[in-house]
């Protein structure tokens, strides 16, 4: 194992094939950190941590949530407000902001796993974007406030 740290960080546009509430999603992003650090562990040991951050862009910004991942058996949470109270809030896509720093991996190792790992989150298409451009309108996502989902609906 080489004594030094791999450090990879990447934004993503995530597309999801179908509309999902923010608790929904919520569990979508525990499921994706979680099979990140599976992943990558050593032993069941995440030699570095996993941090992920979740918004969507403007002008619904302030709905955004962070999930880090030190041992497989505890993912931190922190939501902000508008995310914590957004029960009605229904939406089809996010920018993901992925950060791993681990020791025992190389960087294309850790970019293979993320990437896999993104295939499975709420199947969709995902868009790689460099941190200085704007993410095209035509991928914005659709944030319907107070739209509640029918319970026939899946």
């Amino acid at each position: 194992m080489s004594s030094d740290a791999t450090v990879f960080s990447q934004i993503y546009h995530r597309v999801f094939e179908k509309s999902y509430t923010i608790r929904e999603t919520e569990g979508l992003l525990r499921d994706f950190v979680g099979s990140i650090g599976k992943a990558l562990s050593h032993n069941e040991i995440i030699l570095g941590h996993i941090k992920i951050l979740a918004k969507l862009p403007e002008p619904a910004a302030e709905y955004f949530i962070t999930l880090s991942l030190t041992r497989l058996d505890q993912i931190d949470v922190t939501p902000s407000e508008h995310w914590r109270n957004g029960g009605g809030v229904i939406l089809d896509s996010l920018e993901l902001y992925v950060n791993v720093l681990i020791f025992g991996h190389t960087i294309s190792a850790v970019e293979k796993v993320v990437t896999e790992t993104l295939k499975d989150l709420g199947t969709g298409s995902t868009e790689w974007k460099e941190p200085s451009k704007n993410v095209s309108r035509k991928v914005q996502p659709k944030v319907l406030r107070g739209k509640k989902r029918n319970s026939n609906e899946k």
